[in-house]
């Protein structure tokens, strides 16, 4: 799908892809009470992107300066970056599962074990 405004395609994200389906779903319902369907627009309000153990790097959208952006990395953006993962997580119970384990793993680190068949 791409952008009403810019024209460029949408990049492959949750943050647009939750969006663009709720303008779709308004959409179907215009269309089905024989109204006019909305254009999509959307800014980014940035990225995070992890990059190794309790390390990330972002990038994000000022708010009402949408041409500038805050980029940081490290720890905090690792942190960020868990912290928007563990709210966007359905349910109470598994954002307590999940939180249990990032704790257990901060202390114990996951063991990786690779097992590889020479035949």
């Amino acid at each position: 799908m791409s952008d009403a405004k810019t024209g460029k395609t949408c990049p492959p994200t949750a943050q647009f892809a939750l969006r663009q389906a709720e303008v779709l779903a308004r959409n179907i319902h215009a269309r089905l009470d024989g109204r006019r369907a909305r254009t999509f627009h959307f800014d980014s309000l940035g990225s995070l992107c992890v990059v190794g153990h309790q390390t990330a790097c972002a990038e994000l959208t000022i708010p009402f300066a949408r041409t500038r952006s805050l980029r940081f990395s490290g720890f905090l953006a690792w942190l960020m970056w868990r912290g928007i993962y563990l709210s966007k997580l359905p349910g109470i119970e598994r954002k307590i599962r999940v939180l249990m384990d990032w704790t257990v793993e901060l202390f114990f680190p996951r063991d990786i074990v690779q097992t590889i068949d020479l035949r």
